[in-house]
């Protein structure tokens, strides 16, 4: 908005200017913030719900800033004020009443003038009855009860959430506390939530402000291990996100600015930005799109009518879910989340446009000021003068002037709110309307043959396959297309069908004889999801991770035999000799691999590992020694463990020790005299066996590499 626009928000004199300046900043802000997003529809969810967020916050210190501002500073001693002839008249209209000579009463009006009075000779007329205060009291009696409305609806669902808490069950199993903390660890969660099944809810859902619980419905008791990560990944994401705070935060807005359509959108468009930043988290974590997309698939449509309470977060609502969809199974979306820095900087701006914006005040203009009060002066001088001639039955031609001016003065005020009304309205419209541009282009971007052919890659597979001619399709354009990038589009279509002979092929070709290491990166990713028993797999992924010129292909080629190469010994020998390599990335996916690879004789360089300079491959190789649980590593362990300074890796070759069982109890009895009350717990524990000392820090997996 330019200065006009205040200038003429400040001439306006109703008692009412503050909710009209609240109403205008909050749409200002508001408009800005659906500008900035629609200028973001290709970037992550995570920047534009940052976006929405610092928006929902700005509109909730609104008030406060209206309030606050402006700040006065004096650079001058204030100019003495004239000291009014006469007390100032009241707001409503003045009647002059004489005595005519017939002894009949001359009544005159006149109208209210700013600074202005007016002059009786009987009396002036006070206020009556309903007056422009009664109605904006009216106004804010109506706000508030529906405030009240709103509030105690929220208070409402917080007290269902709390009964559908108090009548649930822990789930303390193994099989449920095995990949909750896997999934915590992932997350870089410090405390796992609780997680809660219950009777009564229907839908997965996160609640609780500071205490954060997961709750599942009945129905978790037959799902998968897959479809438990997978929820587990989404609900946790809104915990390591602190999604309940802005989900919070905009109820609170919605109830404060229920009449206002823009703050719903904007409430709105937070909560959906949320769920998609949390499902590019689930995925950034490893997860597959088209299998974690098919169990979001399956939840939602097993549940009819969703009475999840609108203070907690459920994992998906039909309404919102077609877009999710679309996102998840979109390979040219971004998925990663905003950096710190970038976040700080996103913020930090929004926040000064909307403090900027917020602590805004209207300014009369200064030729107006002046004006009002020369008239002042004037009108002080002359009231005796009207007060005479009022009493001979005429009224004064000044006052007629005077009148006039006022009358003049009304209608232009009248013409500035048109503008003020008419320029928001422009605003708005413009808004809409590049939103609806957006949405045009968005929905013409799949009619192309790039965009659709992704599309149609990601859905709708049929599981037998029988008749499904795209492996051959995607296989054909791999090995012929002269464009790097659909190479390497169809190299990530085909991990889909990477258990099929023509896909495996097609990508162990490519991963030998592609040009482009950006296609041989991609089809090494897609290995991983082939078949233990497909040698070509197997064999040109060894080839790459011994050979390729690319360090980039040879870390993921390491990965992917950690995912598909099993106890084969050709395997192991490529990765154990990828554990002297010079690059760390390929050293740290390899000690993984050995881990992931479920071998029974930990290879001597994994355990040589445990010399290693950088701390987190010390870490990985305790992990992948944990996971092959060999005695033979118990006595490099056991000197590890006494040689280590960091407290975490210590717990970390403990825990090593004790997967290991009854052969390490020497290496462990040392440790109960330890005069660290930590580990001297965690040896304990680790005597107890089993998960008795807590989650592992599991490394996470490759994130998958999307296509450009």
């Amino acid at each position: 908005m330019s200065t006009t626009l205040f200038s003429a928000l400040g001439s306006l004199t109703n008692p009412n200017i503050s909710m009209v300046m609240l109403l205008v900043k909050a749409t200002i802000i508001l408009l800005v913030a659906i500008g900035i997003t629609m200028s973001m529809q290709r970037a992550s969810a995570g920047a534009r719900h940052l976006v929405w967020l610092v928006t929902v916050a700005a509109l909730l210190l609104v008030p406060a800033l209206t309030a606050w501002a402006p700040i006065r500073l004096r650079m001058l001693p204030a100019e003495a004020s004239p000291t009014p002839a006469v007390a100032p008249p009241s707001p409503a209209q003045l009647s002059l009443t004489a005595a005519g000579a017939n002894g009949n009463e001359i009544a005159v009006s006149a109208p209210n003038t700013i600074g202005g009075a007016g002059l009786a000779s009987g009396s002036i007329a006070k206020p009556t009855g309903f007056t422009v205060m009664g109605g904006i009291s009216l106004l804010l009696l109506i706000w508030a009860a529906v405030l009240v409305v709103i509030a105690g609806s929220l208070g409402y669902a917080a007290l269902v959430v709390r009964r559908i808490v108090n009548r649930a069950r822990p789930l303390d199993s193994e099989d449920w506390l095995t990949p909750l903390w896997e999934v915590s660890d992932r997350l870089a969660l410090d405390e796992a939530p609780r997680l809660l099944r219950s009777e009564d809810a229907k839908m997965p859902f996160a609640c609780g402000l500071f205490t954060p619980t997961i709750v599942l419905p009945a129905e978790c008791d037959g799902w998968s291990l897959d479809r438990r990560r997978a929820v587990l990944l989404h609900e946790l994401a809104h915990v390591r996100r602190h999604d309940l705070v802005g989900h919070t935060m905009g109820r609170l807005a919605c109830a404060v600015y229920w009449f206002h359509p823009l703050v719903w959108t904007a409430a709105k468009q937070l909560r959906s930005e949320s769920e998609r930043a949390c499902d590019d988290l689930a995925l950034s974590c490893g997860a597959r799109a088209t299998d974690y997309a098919e169990h979001l698939l399956d939840i939602v449509t097993s549940v009819r009518r969703d009475a999840t309470p609108s203070v907690a977060l459920a994992m998906a609502r039909r309404k919102e879910f077609e877009g999710r969809m679309l996102a998840i199974l979109d390979p040219e979306l971004r998925h990663s989340s905003p950096s710190r820095r970038q976040s700080a900087a996103l913020i930090g701006s929004l926040a000064l446009i909307s403090i900027l914006v917020g602590a805004a005040a209207p300014a009369r203009r200064v030729q107006a000021a002046q004006d009002t009060a020369q008239t002042q002066r004037v009108r002080d001088g002359d009231l005796a003068k009207k007060a005479e001639r009022s009493e001979k039955g005429y009224p004064d031609s000044r006052e007629i002037i005077d009148g006039s001016k006022t009358h003049t003065n009304m209608q232009s005020r009248s013409s500035l709110t048109e503008q003020v009304s008419e320029h928001v309205s422009s605003a708005m419209r413009t808004a809409v309307s590049t939103a609806v541009s957006s949405a045009v282009s968005s929905a013409a971007a799949l009619t192309t043959p790039s965009g659709l052919r992704q599309l149609l890659s990601q859905q709708d597979t049929q599981k037998s396959g029988k008749d499904d001619e795209r492996p051959a399709l995607l296989a054909k354009i791999l090995a012929t297309e002269s464009s790097a990038n659909l190479r390497r589009i169809a190299a990530w279509g085909l991990a889909d069908y990477a258990e099929k002979p023509v896909a495996a092929e097609a990508l162990a070709t490519a991963l030998r004889r592609d040009s482009d290491p950006s296609v041989r990166e991609m089809a090494a990713w897609a290995l991983a999801d082939a078949n233990r028993s497909s040698t070509a797999a197997v064999d040109a992924l060894i080839a790459a991770l011994r050979g390729d010129a690319n360090i980039r292909v040879r870390e993921i080629a390491a990965w992917s035999l950690g995912n598909v190469g099993g106890r084969s010994s050709a395997v192991s020998d490529a990765l154990a000799a990828a554990l002297s390599d010079p690059n760390v990335g390929i050293r740290k996916r390899a000690a993984w691999a050995l881990g992931n690879a479920d071998l029974r004789q930990a290879p001597p360089a994994l355990i040589a590992l445990l010399r290693d300079r950088d701390p987190e491959i010390r870490e990985l190789a305790a992990w992948g020694l944990y996971q092959i649980e060999d005695p033979a590593s118990i006595p490099a362990l056991d000197a590890a463990l006494r040689s280590e300074t960091d407290k975490s890796l210590q717990i970390a070759y403990i825990k090593a020790l004790a997967a290991v069982g009854e052969k390490s109890v020497d290496a462990l009895k040392a440790l109960l005299e330890s005069k660290d009350p930590e580990i001297k717990s965690i040896a304990v524990r680790a005597l107890a066996g089993g998960h008795a000392t807590g989650p592992w820090p599991w490394p996470w997996p490759e994130p998958r590499p999307f296509p450009e």
